[in-house]
């Protein structure tokens, strides 16, 4: 946790963004019910694995530098009475509903003010990242990068598109004609005589090698870093 927002579990690999100063407390407490409320123990304190014997110091820490000041400070500045009172807090709200049922469209929980921060800042992320990809795409066309990697590896542009195994200039190729230019999936199978369905299923294993491997990754980011170049000589 901290002071400015923290993030809890929610099924599987899913978290939200949380207002620490309005829903901390609620939380900590919902979270620490959960052996109780799962019916795996009749006293919280039976539960071994539960960072609930940190906050009430029963006995030596379950997780290593738990930073329990932000909850307990809520209840006094002396630590032995803010674990006693936290303890108590916990047990009278045995019976509370998960405050994760106010969360905005799942993402976010706290007050107006801080939905309305967060809604904000995903709304400035994703028109930066639209802007990048208009650029990007603006940049580049097909043959734009075709004569970049031939021009890199210093190859002809038909070793490029030569069906052998193991084709790596054919692979990032067509990754990159993929992901940066608009081209439609079938006129890039014209392209590299092949069909259009196999189009996706190359670049998503050109992109599994990427990373995997660390030649290939290291080949791919002098690329990219050719590119970058090329892009600032054409906005200059």
């Amino acid at each position: 946790m901290n002071r400015n927002g923290v993030a809890i579990f929610q099924g599987r690999y899913k978290s939200i963004l949380i207002d620490a100063d309005s829903y901390a407390l609620t939380l900590s407490a919902y979270i620490h019910l959960n052996p109780l409320r799962a019916g795996m123990v009749k006293k919280l304190e039976d539960y071994p694995f539960s960072s609930f014997l940190d906050y009430i110091n029963t006995k030596k820490p379950v997780i290593r530098r738990l930073d329990t000041s932000l909850i307990l400070s809520r209840f006094s500045d002396n630590t032995q009475q803010a674990q006693k009172m936290y303890k108590q807090f916990v047990l009278d709200n045995r019976e509370m509903q998960s405050p994760l049922k106010d969360a905005f469209k799942g993402i976010a929980l706290g007050s107006d003010a801080f939905i309305k921060k967060i809604t904000g800042k995903i709304r400035s992320i994703g028109e930066e990242r639209e802007i990048k990809k208009i650029k990007f795409t603006a940049t580049y066309n097909p043959d734009e990068i075709i004569k970049t990697v031939s021009d890199y590896f210093n190859i002809k542009k038909s070793e490029i598109f030569k069906k052998k195994r193991g084709n790596i200039y054919r692979q990032l190729t067509l990754y990159l004609i993929k992901r940066y230019t608009d081209l439609p999936l079938r006129e890039i199978g014209k392209l590299f005589n092949m069909d259009y369905t196999s189009v996706s299923m190359m670049a998503k294993r050109f992109e599994n090698k990427t990373n995997t491997d660390k030649r290939i990754s290291e080949m791919f980011k002098e690329v990219m870093k050719k590119w970058k170049e090329k892009a600032d000589e054409c906005q200059m």
